[in-house]
């Protein structure tokens, strides 16, 4: 019997993580694929897998290879200045285009560092991610970081904390949140902290060892 249990748990160990990750790429796929299957079964009479994901990868690329240019940049930001304008949308979508912005400009200083901070309470260290290195709260340096929740990185708090009690981990983005999607379990390698200075709050480029 002891040995029947430990084949069923290997046998589990092996295939549950791999059913999960089939199961969430055709849940994802058939998702993605039926924004457009309505219109594309117009069309062709029948359901054709996949068309409805190949027909919007290719309207986004279109998208971005006309906003590219000159013109189509300034086109872009005008709809964009005038969408940021409009009652009751601009409540959703300026908060959404600023994220995307942060998180797709390199210049940016949002969500470019990864830090641990005292949260929920002293002494107890949480993983987050930097979103404002600007702050001043009567006349005292301030950083506002977003603690995302385990294993669901898009829940979170935002806190504010003082400069000298953030401590930045030398990991990229993509490997914070892979800590927090698996809990901890995968990144192995040794990571080093050094503490948020107000040279970096003024230049977020600066690393100091």
């Amino acid at each position: 019997m002891r040995k029947i249990s430990n084949w069923l748990l290997s046998g589990i160990a092996v295939i549950l993580p791999i059913g999960v990750t089939i199961y969430a790429l055709v849940w994802g796929f058939n998702l993605l694929d039926s924004v457009l299957s309505k219109w594309t079964n117009q069309i062709f009479g029948y359901r054709i897998p996949g068309l409805g994901i190949v027909i919007m990868l290719l309207f986004i690329m279109v998208v971005g290879l006309l906003t590219s240019n000159v013109i189509g940049k300034r086109i872009l930001q005008g709809l964009q200045k005038r969408i940021s304008k409009i009652p009751v949308i601009k409540m959703i979508y300026n908060p959404v285009n600023k994220i995307v912005s942060d998180f797709s400009s390199k210049n940016s200083d949002s969500f470019q560092k990864v830090v641990l901070v005292d949260f929920p309470m002293y002494d107890s260290k949480s993983i987050g991610f930097v979103t404002n290195s600007h702050l001043s709260i009567n006349g005292v340096p301030k950083v506002s970081v977003f603690v995302p929740t385990v294993p669901n990185p898009t829940n979170g708090h935002m806190i504010i904390i003082d400069v000298d009690k953030v401590e930045i981990l030398d990991i990229t983005i993509a490997e914070g949140v892979n800590m927090v999607i698996t809990m901890g379990s995968v990144l192995d390698k040794a990571i080093h902290t050094e503490t948020y200075t107000i040279r970096q709050m003024e230049d977020p480029s600066v690393n100091l060892k």
